[in-house]
C-alpha cells in the first residue's frame, strides 16, 4: 500500500517526448514502472503525437542530409515521391525478335502471318498421336 501512495501519475508532456525519441511503449511504461496496458490506455494520444513528432523530425533531417549531397538519400528520396525506379525498360518485341534469330529462327513469328486454324489442327495431331502410343498395350 506504502508504493501505490507514493505513486503519482506521469507528467503527459514526458510521455510525449520519450515517444517522439522513438522509445517503444514498454521501455515508457518500464520508466515510469506502470502496466503497458495503462499507458496505451490514459496516454494514446501523448503516444500518438510523440510518433508524429518523431516522424516530421526524421523527414527534416533525411532532406537536409539530402540537400548536402547523400546521394543515396536522394534516390531513395526519389523512389519514394517521384516513383523513381531502378528498372530499365527494354522494348521486349525488338528483344523477343533477336533472341529468335539467335536461336535459328530467320523469319519472325511475330510478322508471319500465322493460322489458327493450322495450329488446331496440328496441336490435335500431335496429341492425338501421344494418346495413340500411350494407350498402347506394352505387351
Amino acid at each position: 500500500m506504502a508504493d501505490l501512495a507514493k505513486f503519482t501519475s506521469p507528467d503527459p508532456d514526458k510521455i510525449q517526448m520519450l515517444a517522439s525519441f522513438g522509445c517503444s511503449i514498454v521501455e515508457i511504461a518500464k520508466y515510469f514502472k506502470m502496466d503497458e496496458s495503462t499507458v496505451r490506455k490514459n496516454y494514446k494520444d501523448e503516444l500518438e503525437t510523440g510518433r508524429e513528432s518523431l516522424k516530421v523530425k526524421l523527414r527534416q533531417l533525411q532532406w537536409d542530409h539530402a540537400a548536402r549531397g547523400n546521394t543515396a538519400l536522394l534516390i531513395w528520396l526519389g523512389k519514394q515521391y517521384l516513383g523513381q525506379t531502378d528498372r530499365k525498360e527494354i522494348d521486349l518485341i525488338g528483344n523477343l525478335e533477336s533472341v529468335l534469330k539467335e536461336c535459328g529462327f530467320e523469319d519472325s513469328p511475330i510478322d508471319a502471318e500465322y493460322s489458327v486454324e493450322e495450329e488446331d489442327t496440328e496441336q490435335a495431331e500431335a496429341v492425338g498421336s501421344r494418346r495413340l502410343q500411350a494407350n498402347k498395350d506394352p505387351a
